[in-house]
């Protein structure tokens, strides 16, 4: 490798580590602000597994010294990172955009911002699952029982699948990626949109925390309404692409008959 090229690797790198060590000091700073607000911030994570359990008549119990103390951390971590994120992604995007030509640059942008309400999108359906997810799992409980449930292990249960759906809900932005870098196309989108929907509809069986058929189905919905979704959005950048080629050649065949 020449200095040069060493040299550039190297200031790639340092900036890599700044970009990095900036995301953590986000997160750390929402981690740290969710902990201080943590009363209100907890009532509203765990309101679905509160309701769900008084509807079952069930309880929810406390069992270890340091069970509150993990309970509040947990939340703190995951809401930190959910405060961080539009951080994060503008570090990604800063980190990113200098490699990238005009035009992708004024394609890719609105991805940083439809990415955070993506996300939220996904986290806000995992919430409003939570409730009936649950009680169609105490549904199974046998009869003459009282459910009891250790506070720690389920609201983590609970703050996973919160965060499995919004990064699931990150399907659309990926796809575009790798339409943008010539991976994938919208024929191929459309051909395959089955297999798709299947492959989606395996990872909201996994991802959810009930196995039951309506829960998986209202999950997956949005999600293969998203694909197909997408599918018009890779049609619109091709357009784009193809409209930007175009003028390209003729302005290269003008060139050629001034010279």
């Amino acid at each position: 490798m020449t200095e040069p090229k060493r040299a550039n690797l190297i200031d790639h790198l340092a900036e890599l580590r700044t970009r990095i060590i900036r995301s953590a000091l986000y997160a750390t700073a929402g981690m740290i602000l969710v902990w201080v607000g943590y009363d209100p911030i907890y009532r509203f994570a765990a309101a679905p597994i509160l309701r769900a359990v008084h509807r079952i008549h069930g309880e929810i119990q406390v069992t270890a010294f340091m069970e509150g103390f993990l309970v509040r951390a947990q939340i703190s971590l995951v809401g930190g990172l959910i405060l961080a994120l539009p951080f994060i992604y503008w570090e990604l995007w800063a980190f990113v955009s200098p490699a990238l030509t005009r035009s992708e640059r004024r394609m890719l942008a609105p991805l940083v911002p439809v990415s955070g309400l993506l996300f939220l999108a996904g986290v806000t359906l995992a919430y409003l699952m939570t409730e009936p997810s649950i009680v169609w799992m105490a549904s199974m409980n046998p009869p003459e029982t009282v459910p009891r449930y250790r506070l720690n292990e389920n609201l983590l249960l609970i703050l996973k699948f919160y965060l499995a759906f919004g990064l699931a809900f990150q399907l659309p932005l990926v796809l575009v990626l790798l339409a943008a870098l010539g991976v994938i196309d919208s024929k191929l989108m459309t051909r395959r949109w089955r297999e798709a929907s299947v492959g989606i509809f395996i990872i909201a069986a996994v991802i959810t925390p009930t196995w039951d058929p309506i829960t998986m189905t209202v999950c997956a919905l949005p999600m293969v309404g998203l694909y197909l979704g997408t599918i018009w959005v890779v049609k619109i950048i091709e357009r784009r692409r193809e409209r930007r080629e175009s003028e390209e050649e003729q302005s290269a065949d003008d060139a050629d008959e001034l010279d």
